[in-house]
């Protein structure tokens, strides 16, 4: 004879893969209510005159060969630059006003993202273009202008979009933050206050973390509604969320990179001036830093530290711990970033 277990002897734990199953069920039927009885969202007016179109209108412009660009010598950079005066005109125009990408266009039509990404890129290559050209003639202060205008556009290109924009702009961006970061230690005092104001500037405007979630719900339940099967774009939904945590790493890791650079810049104007490091950042405050900027992984202080003379500044990075001033190292894609961030980090 066979005896059954009983009832009170059989596993209790209900499957990890079911839970899963369960809640994207769940997930789908709070979705079609919200779906079908939710408002059509309302988009914030474009600013007229938009930057963005400036933008769009330089791009338009660019020989596409300006990709090319990261091989050519003294000679070919200058020619390049000489040869693009319009779209450089265009762009810092563009800087020069409230800017937004048109984000119900991006949202209901998102098949057409990519190619214009792709087009606005060749803007940030220009830049970086002739910023390396001004460093190759010793023309520091200009090289590390066109750099910082390099992060505003990064910036700006994020304004109004959905995650791939801001993924993008973070892009765009270090092709400002990487070369500046290798000015720095070239730059003296005089060179450094204007570049710490500007900075302080672009963080101020940045475009948060927040204003692209918004976009991106907002783009969701826009696909929601257009789908006949809304099981599989929560399915969808949930099988990427690890992107979605990436990106938002990403984001903040710019964040971050301006923050050390700002603040890099302020201490070695400190050093310079007083003879040694200070003993907190506070001391930076006001002569050399209207404020101390937060980590933006840890919402504390970035970490400082003095080591005799010198010092050690830097974020906590994506790991989220102090692993004591231990660098990070180049990121590999579908890993985990471990160590912490400083103002000369790999992007």
């Amino acid at each position: 004879m066979v005896v059954l277990p009983s009832c009170s002897k059989m596993p209790q734990k209900v499957p990890t893969l079911l839970l899963g199953f369960v809640a994207i069920a769940v997930l789908a039927m709070v979705a079609i209510v919200v779906s079908s009885t939710g408002r059509s969202p309302v988009y914030p007016p474009l600013p007229k005159p938009n930057g963005y179109d400036d933008f769009l209108s330089a791009a338009a412009l660019i020989n596409p060969e300006v990709r090319q660009s990261s091989s050519l010598d003294r000679e070919g950079l200058r020619q390049l630059v000489s040869s693009n005066v319009e779209p450089l005109r265009l762009i810092r125009v563009g800087l020069g006003r409230h800017c937004s990408i048109p984000t119900e266009e991006a949202v209901t039509n998102f098949a057409a993202i990519s190619p214009a990404l792709l087009q606005i890129r060749l803007i940030v290559i220009l830049l970086a273009a002739e910023g390396r050209l001004a460093e190759i003639e010793d023309r520091l202060g200009d090289a590390a202008r066109t750099d910082l205008e390099a992060i505003r556009f990064g910036n700006e290109i994020s304004r109004g979009g959905l995650m791939i924009h801001r993924s993008m702009g973070v892009g765009c961006e270090s092709f400002g933050g990487i070369p500046l970061a290798k000015l720095v230690p070239k730059l003296n005092c005089e060179q450094a206050r204007p570049l710490i104001m500007d900075l302080e500037r672009i963080d101020l405007a940045r475009v948060t973390w927040d204003e692209v979630l918004k976009n991106e719900k907002i783009f969701m339940r826009y696909e929601l509604r257009q789908t006949a099967n809304p099981i599989n774009h929560l399915a969808s939904w949930w099988i990427f969320r690890g992107t979605r945590k990436r990106a938002a790493d990403q984001h903040a890791g710019a964040v971050a990179h301006l923050r050390l650079l700002a603040v890099e810049l302020a201490l070695r104007c400190y050093q310079a001036e007083q003879g040694r490091a200070p003993a907190g950042l506070q001391l930076l405050v006001p002569k050399y830093l209207q404020r101390v900027p937060l980590d933006p992984f840890s919402g504390q202080s970035l970490v400082y530290r003095t080591a005799g003379t010198n010092y050690l500044l830097y974020s906590v990075g994506a790991d989220r711990i102090d692993d004591g001033g231990q660098p990070i190292g180049r990121p590999i894609p579908g890993t985990d970033l471990r160590g912490d961030l400083f103002f000369d980090s790999p992007w």
